[in-house]
């Protein structure tokens, strides 16, 4: 992998990765695996990563609900495979990054023993609480613009509808996160701008990035779109329609 392609990986791992401990014969194992689902991962990005980058095994799940489409999962448990692809995630995680560090030092703590009952609770305890307290391990002063494609291909949406009521398309890239995750959406608004909101009494863990592409935005949208689509892989055909979209639009008044 070049260090874009990590960037992208990591910019997707912080919108949809887990990072966890499993426990065998009281013997204590990082897990860090990606999901997605078919219908998004058309190329089957996730699936191929084993043989793309030479890191961990994935495998197909179907899902409970039967018109939902099946996933790939992506899982890393080796020691080796951890040992040489962890470093390379936490130098570009934005959201996972702090808590994939803590939770691999506390593994090359504990992996070479035995543990007793009360220590694999607390390891528990451990992985979520250190789950809550999200960041990257420095801070970022400003998203690199494959992180950006890769969180958007997993936690955000491009929207280009246009509503009976309306003259014009409705043209927006949004992004969703928990509270927990709010770190990811406060580098998108620090560095693009928009609007960042708490959805109330209704969702009051749940916070949206917002920024329209419309015709007022249309300089904008022309410099972030380009810069998005070259490294996106799940959205690709729906950035590339917007664009076409927004070089439609009349002449731009920002």
């Amino acid at each position: 992998m070049n260090e874009t392609e990590v960037k992208y990986l990591a910019g997707l791992f912080d919108a949809d990765g887990y990072v966890g401990f499993e426990f065998n014969s009281n013997k204590v194992y990082l897990r860090i695996n990606l999901t997605a689902a078919d219908s998004i991962d058309h190329s089957q990005y996730v699936y191929n990563l084993p043989e793309t980058i030479g890191y961990g095994s994935s495998c197909k799940k179907e899902r409970k609900n039967k018109n939902w489409s099946p996933v790939s999962v992506w899982v890393v448990g080796k020691e080796k495979d951890l040992n040489m692809l962890v470093p390379r995630l936490l130098k570009h995680l934005v959201i996972r990054g702090a808590h994939l560090q803590r939770m691999f030092d506390m593994w090359q703590q504990f992996k070479s023993r035995e543990l007793s009952d009360l220590e694999i609770e607390q390891l528990k305890l451990f992985c979520k609480e250190s789950r809550k307290a999200s960041g990257s391990v420095k801070p970022k002063k400003h998203p690199t613009w494959a992180w950006v494609a890769g969180y958007l291909d997993g936690d955000g949406s491009f929207i280009n509808k246009k509503p009976p009521s309306q003259r014009t398309p409705r043209l927006l890239v949004q992004a969703t996160a928990h509270e927990y995750d709010k770190v990811g959406l406060d580098l998108l608004y620090k560095a693009f701008g928009g609007t960042l909101n708490n959805r109330g009494k209704a969702a009051p863990h749940v916070w949206d990035w917002k920024h329209s592409l419309g015709k007022s935005n249309k300089s904008f949208a022309l410099r972030f779109l380009p810069k998005v689509v070259k490294h996106s892989k799940f959205k690709k055909h729906k950035i590339e329609q917007l664009i076409s979209t927004i070089r439609l639009l009349g002449t731009c008044t920002d």
